[in-house]
């Protein structure tokens, strides 16, 4: 029988074993991201990991959040404690579980069951695995009862030819205005070069204050650099910031992505908007400048996020759903998957009407998210 461990840091649990449980869609949940979000001062983390006969069969992360900063319930999840399980950052959630679909499921009724017994001690009464992906959902629901939303839809561009031209050709009908964009900033005088987010920390931090005040998320400009100094410490063989300057060789903007197995991760930006030059600066460091090193390295995915969805399947991007499910306590055995279909049909009509675009028709009918 397969025995459930509770461990206080993902430094407790071997580095290979955990990340050969991990997919290139789940970098959030890989060793060096989880370790770089252990912050008590936000959540108590914890991990659960599954062995048989010495074997890592699956694992999570949960958190333990104080009141005061708990992130705010999604609906199907209200009048209830939850503990909530998956990564604390990232809006991208999956079950880390072997290939073999006899052993994944052995390793989930094992992991829900050990969930179930750390949430009970702690005086939950439900477990919350939040943004996580439809397949992730349906294996679930196959297996316990499971109350689930539509929570957002994330955006990737799959360029599966891995080459900057099959990415032109992604771009269909928008290919005239991406290239106009690349142009200007070109013909601008700036350039992008890369460096280790180590080595730019400092000159980063402001920038990304600059940006997040813009857009209504401000945070204090010491949270900033603290979290950059922590992922560097964390992730720095990861990562490559990608450094936008002027013909002085001083900074005007920067982008931060992390590459895990083929897909490269746009985490954060910052530009100082008294010296840019209206040369679609964001759009060169974010987008172009990445897929050229995609292209170098052998990656074929650029995951986006679940924000600023228009622009972004403008550029190439496809949108897949994401979810909240909850397990109620007591876990019951009996297979069952209840949503409100109206309201989450709902809210993908507004996502198609935000992005114009970018939803496979048949992952995005919603009358066929069933369980496995």
């Amino acid at each position: 029988m397969p025995d459930v461990k509770h461990f206080e840091s993902i430094d407790d649990i071997d580095r290979d074993a955990w990340d050969a449980l991990v997919p290139s869609s789940c970098f959030y949940q890989s060793h060096a991201w989880l370790r770089g979000q252990e912050r008590p001062e936000f959540a108590t983390a914890g991990y659960l990991a599954v062995e048989d006969e010495g074997e890592l069969l699956a694992g999570t992360p949960f958190y333990d959040f104080p009141s005061e900063n708990a992130p705010p319930l999604p609906d199907v999840a209200e009048g209830s404690t939850v503990l909530r399980f998956g990564t604390r950052t990232g809006y991208h959630n999956e079950f880390l579980l072997p290939k073999d679909p006899g052993r994944a499921g052995e390793g989930l009724d094992a992991l829900v069951a050990g969930a179930a017994e750390r949430a009970a001690l702690l005086g939950c009464d439900a477990l919350l695995f939040d943004f996580l992906t439809t397949d992730s959902l349906r294996l679930l629901a196959g297996r316990f009862d499971v109350r689930a939303q539509l929570r957002a839809a994330e955006a990737v561009v799959h360029n599966d030819g891995g080459t900057f031209e099959s990415y032109r050709r992604l771009l269909g009908r928008h290919v005239r205005k991406r290239e106009y964009e690349i142009r200007r900033f070109v013909d601008s005088g700036l350039r992008v070069e890369t460096a280790s987010l180590s080595a730019c920390v400092d000159e980063f931090a402001p920038l990304v204050g600059q940006t997040m005040d813009r857009y209504n998320a401000s945070l204090v400009p010491a949270e900033i650099h603290t979290f950059l100094t922590v992922q560097a410490r964390c992730l720095d063989d990861l990562g490559t910031v990608f450094r936008c300057l002027d013909e002085k060789g001083e900074l005007v903007g920067a982008s931060l992505c992390f590459a895990w197995r083929d897909t490269f991760y746009a985490r954060v930006a910052g530009f100082d908007y008294a010296r840019v030059r209206n040369a679609f600066e964001y759009f060169n460091a974010v987008y172009y400048e990445p897929l050229h090193h995609m292209e170098r390295n052998g990656m074929t995915a650029l995951h986006l996020g679940p924000s600023a969805l228009k622009a972004k399947v403008h550029r190439g991007a496809s949108l897949h759903p994401l979810w909240a499910a909850v397990v109620p306590l007591p876990a019951t055995t009996t297979a069952g998957l209840r949503r409100d279909a109206v309201a989450d049909q709902s809210l993908a009509d507004e996502v198609r009407a935000e992005a114009g675009g970018g939803m496979g028709d048949e992952e995005w009918d919603l009358s066929r998210v069933t369980p496995l």
